[in-house]
């Protein structure tokens, strides 16, 4: 394509600052990445910010508090500094400094289970009776928050979303099953495995999704009549 098509496909000046004024006017700042789709694929703009505003602005499941607990986790594990404005959200809803060290303490935990406790229930469990790793992951992560008031169940979200975030699929069965057993609302779960694609990538609440789906088809989880609906669909001949 010569360079004078290419220019001439490229949003006009005036209609690029109508979306960043109105992208600024609504959110209070710019992030770089708005001006670049603004310009040179406006579509795109569009539907991003659909995605986001149901994904991120628009509350779901989880209270404000549990969403921007969650955020802090899926931030920390996946090293996206930048995400500041979640720091001040999760303060705005009454976060404080312990409960934050908490969402630290469950970043670390979930990070290095590959290494510990998945590694002892798929390869040493035998060496060690009674102690069952599974067991002891779920004990350990309900012992750093103990006293740390930040409840059970909102320590197994943000586990469940650092898991979903660092694509651990041992550590995503594991929270969702304690889940289940917790009692917690499978649509919060479910928010849970879809913030990290903002930070990570689609692919890894895809992963999450098929760690779930196979829970259900394998009966270790009871669903839903609504879930339940999904696991009974015929995904199709591609297997993940």
């Amino acid at each position: 394509m010569a360079p004078q098509e290419s220019r001439a496909r490229l949003t006009a000046p005036e209609e690029v600052r109508r979306r960043l004024q109105e992208n600024l006017a609504r959110r209070g700042y710019l992030l770089p990445h708005q001006g670049l789709m603004a310009v040179a694929m406006p579509e795109v703009q569009d539907g991003y910010m659909v995605m986001y505003t149901a994904l991120t602005l628009r509350q779901n499941h989880l209270s404000p508090f549990e969403k921007e607990a969650v955020w802090l986790g899926i931030l920390a594990a996946a090293g996206e500094h930048i995400g500041t404005h979640h720091v001040k959200l999760f303060c705005d809803h009454g976060g404080t400094a312990r409960q934050a060290e908490a969402v630290f303490r469950l970043v670390g935990h979930a990070a290095g289970a590959p290494t510990s406790f998945q590694f002892l229930a798929e390869h040493w469990q035998r060496h060690f009776p009674p102690l069952d790793g599974r067991q002891a992951y779920l004990d350990a992560g309900r012992d750093l928050v103990a006293v740390l008031d930040f409840p059970l169940p909102l320590a197994r979200l943000v586990l469940l979303a650092v898991h979903t975030t660092l694509a651990q699929k041992w550590g995503i069965a594991c929270e969702l099953e304690a889940g289940y057993a917790l009692g917690i609302a499978e649509g919060k779960m479910g928010e849970a495995c879809c913030l990290p694609m903002w930070a990570t990538g689609i692919n890894r609440t895809i992963d999450a999704s098929q760690v779930w789906l196979d829970l259900m088809r394998s009966g270790r989880v009871a669903p839903s009549d609504s879930f339940r609906a999904w696991a009974d669909m015929d995904q199709g001949a591609m297997p993940l």
